[in-house]
């Protein structure tokens, strides 16, 4: 029985008692129908009539959401800007229509609404809570740290000032609670980590140094805005200092005997089955985490959230898989109906000036930019860097509207204040990317870089080489490789190590660039925790510690994205960083042409780098490289490795013998030249060719250069053949060689070459290019490894 003492009946509409309550709310109030018999259900099951209204509701607002998203898409737009526009058109600016009062949103369909909507925050939150690597605290920068710091202390003071402005007239706001101001400035805190990487994604930023400081910055405002609000929100409920000590308490006893009993069940969940039992385990507990955290006065998200932080990252794929699509997809558009239930723009329009709202808007949008402009001045860091951090900074997403939503359940809001963070939210969102965007372009063009090649690079500059892995069976040869590139102190080398790792049911990409690492320093890790357990690291340290030149300088990078873009974020790091050679692994593995497994994915990578590197690329066939090296301590070896370089002759085979070249100068490496030359048919076939005139010249002149060089190194033997086609080329080299360690060869591209008839018929695969391929599946050569390397095409190279 409703007790009506405290309030004030207002009408009684449409079968709804209105009251208002003596803070000026408005209560609605509903008569259920009570069955006087013994039977289970005491009152009618909710169910049967709130499920309909449900999916209506569900499905009005995920065809808004998906729709507004596509049209907002050419706009270069996020999803969330699209949620927040369907959270404005669902609130009751829209809903003041009978019709939806009555048949899509009727004031008792709000309990399943409400119980969906928390059920997938709760979820969202402990996805976020697995996809965070606490290791990342120790690896952010003091440019990152400083950035976050700095953004954290202007964005709380500006909140709360923003919202002391906002409400200081009493008469319009008498029930203004002072910590509004708290929730405000929280909500200007939070920068959406998954939301930053998107957007620096799509923007080709997220492998720059500005695109790291960014994202570590993201990361360390995030943690902070999730611990204050845990603060606030546990505060507020207790009225208390010590109300905080059970949730603090629940934490401590995730860490220190849920994580151990959770990696208990991982590593006794080997089969198949058991790796489903350790994924339902856990979705169970994230509601059970949320009802213990719940009864410790604060939220179910704290609970989830907590445990996502303590579950192992070895199952977090599969988990992703499952329930991140449902998730996202169907429980979190229930949040944004619930969310825009309560925005009313025309009720905030009737408390407030658009003046006083444009300012709120502006200085809101500015604080973070200013904070950062500051940091990056003191650092060093231009001015239009520091603007463009500002304004990535102002990425926002789930959490922030979590913030101010949270904000008007514990009533330190009202229904003035919390769209004013909404339009604040909106404005951020749709300027988050037009500036830092054009700032990547013109970076670009600032930074065009003429050493793409090996052959144009002088022999006194850096040379530096992105290694690409997918898998820990890539990293120990192509370490060989490098360590036998022949760094100097005339001509260091620079590594980026770059673990390229599949996206999975995810829209974003994540790339986390580690400290640089010299390889003489030994103690400290290269692939850390990050990287992957079963990418191995040991080759990696060697570089420096074996080597007679000088120490190579690797800097580790994961990049996390699907195949089909994976090119992009690899050529993104390579147009930044100048970098001159790309090596990738080859997608089949196997000796000869017993091919043991097949990459397709590895394949569409590759394929796409060839296509659009802004440099050189080389696809190294691995057949055990790393074993034809013996070390006997001492920096002494049992052998040499034997490399063969095939000169058929165009750009790429010039390419391939400056690379060979090099690695001559390293004394483990004895190198042999073969120079083709033409035979009678051959040379009626390229006389016939004069576009091949250009080709020769440049072949003769360079060919010529080695030549006179490789008079003053003993380990370099240089030998001239006749052949007429490509099948000559593979006899001559199988009677001429009975073993090599490692072939040479360029991939021939745009070249048509009569060395290569005979074997372009049979050539199915075309990233190793004619001779490469043959090679690739000789049986004199099925114990070899292969390189391949495609020169970066400049246009006026054959001028």
């Amino acid at each position: 029985m409703l007790d009506h003492s405290e309030t004030d009946i207002v009408a009684y509409v449409a079968g709804f008692l209105l009251e208002r309550t003596p803070s000026n709310g408005v209560n609605a109030c509903y008569y259920e129908t009570v069955n006087v018999d013994l039977s289970v259900w005491k009152i009618s099951n909710p169910l049967l009539n709130n499920v309909p209204y449900f999916a209506v509701q569900l499905s009005i607002t995920i065809f808004m959401i998906h729709l507004l998203f596509f049209i907002f898409n050419f706009t270069r737009q996020p999803r969330f800007f699209a949620e927040l526009i369907t959270a404005c058109m669902l609130g009751p600016i829209f809903f003041r229509s009978s019709f939806f009062l009555r048949y899509v949103r009727p004031i008792n369909s709000n309990v399943v609404l409400q119980t969906m909507a928390n059920l997938g925050l709760v979820y969202y939150m402990f996805l976020v809570g697995l996809e965070i690597d606490l290791n990342m605290v120790r690896r952010v920068g003091k440019k990152a740290f400083t950035n976050a710091v700095a953004g954290i202390l202007f964005s709380m003071g500006m909140g709360a000032s923003l919202y002391c402005l906002f409400t200081r007239d009493k008469s319009i706001f008498p029930s203004a609670s002072p910590v509004g101001g708290l929730f405000w400035g929280v909500a200007l805190t939070v920068t959406s980590f998954p939301d930053l990487a998107q957007v620096l994604s799509d923007i080709n930023l997220i492998s720059t140094d500005l695109g790291q400081i960014a994202l570590s910055s993201a990361f360390v405002s995030d943690l902070a805005s999730w611990t204050m609000l845990i603060m606030t929100i546990t505060w507020l409920h207790g009225r208390s200092k010590l109300s905080i000590l059970p949730t603090v308490g629940f934490i401590i006893l995730c860490w220190f005997v849920v994580r151990p009993v959770l990696s208990k069940i991982k590593s006794s969940s080997n089969k198949s089955s058991g790796r489903d039992f350790y994924v339902y385990v856990i979705l169970a507990g994230v509601l059970i985490c949320g009802f213990i955290t719940d009864a410790c006065g604060s939220t179910s998200m704290t609970g989830a959230f907590v445990l996502g932080l303590v579950t192992s990252n070895e199952f977090e794929t599969r988990i992703l898989e499952q329930v991140n699509n449902f998730v996202a997809g169907i429980l979190l558009p229930s949040y944004v109906m619930v969310v825009g239930g309560k925005i009313d723009i025309l009720f905030l329009m009737s408390k407030t000036s658009v003046v006083t709202l444009l300012v709120i808007v502006v200085l809101a949008f500015s604080v973070k930019v200013l904070s950062s402009f500051l940091v990056c001045k003191a650092f060093g860091i231009s001015a239009r860097d520091g603007i463009a951090l500002g304004i990535l900074m102002n990425t926002k997403g789930l959490l922030a509207l979590v913030v101010i939503n949270i904000g008007v359940d514990v009533q330190a809001l009202d229904f003035a204040t919390f769209p004013v963070m909404v339009i604040v939210f909106l404005v951020m969102t749709a300027l988050v990317k037009p500036f830092p965007y054009w700032v990547s372009k013109s970076s670009k063009n600032l930074k065009q870089y003429k050493q793409r090649t090996m052959e144009t690079s002088k022999d006194d500059s850096e040379f530096r080489i992105i290694m690409c892995v997918h898998e820990s069976h890539h990293l120990s040869g192509m370490s060989t490789l490098l360590k036998l590139s022949n760094s100097t102190k005339l001509s260091p080398i620079t590594i980026f190590a770059l673990h390229l790792v599949e996206l999975t049911g995810r829209s974003s990409a994540m790339l986390i660039v580690h400290d640089a690492y010299n390889a003489t320093n030994i103690s400290q890790p290269i692939f850390e925790r990050v990287i992957s357990d079963h990418v191995s690291s040991q080759s990696l340290r060697s570089y420096g510690r074996r080597g007679t030149g000088h120490p190579i300088s690797i800097q580790p990078v994961t990049v996390v994205s699907p195949y089909a873009t994976m090119h992009r974020e690899i050529c993104c790091i390579a147009e930044d960083k100048h970098v001159t050679l790309i090596i990738v692994p080859f997608h089949k593995e196997g000796c000869g042409i017993d091919v043991v497994q097949e990459n397709s994915s590895i394949r569409t990578v590759n394929h796409n780098l060839l296509a659009k590197a802004p440099c050189s690329v080389g696809i190294f066939v691995d057949r055990g490289l790393q074993l034809s090296i013996h070390d006997m301590g001492f920096n002494l070896w049992k052998q040499q490795i034997n490399v063969a370089m095939l000169f058929t002759g165009g750009p790429d085979d010039r390419e391939a013998l400056a690379y060979s070249w090099r690695m001559a100068g390293s004394r483990e490496v004895r190198l042999t030249v073969v120079h083709f030359r033409p035979g009678e048919k051959a040379k009626n076939i390229m006389e016939e060719r004069k576009e091949s005139e250009n080709y020769k010249q440049l072949d003769e002149k360079y060919v010529n250069e080695l030549r006179f060089k490789a008079k003053f190194n003993d380990s370099v033997i240089y030998l001239e053949k006749v052949v007429n086609n490509g099948e000559e080329i593979l006899r001559t080299t199988k009677e001429m060689f009975d073993y090599y360690d490692l072939y040479i060869v360029g991939r021939g591209q745009g070249v048509a070459s009569p060395f290569t008839s005979g074997l372009s018929e049979w050539s199915d695969c075309k990233d190793l290019g004619v001779l490469g391929e043959a090679l690739s599946t000789s049986e004199f050569a099925r114990n070899a490894s292969i390189l391949v390397i495609q020169q970066y095409y400049v246009a006026d190279t054959a001028e």
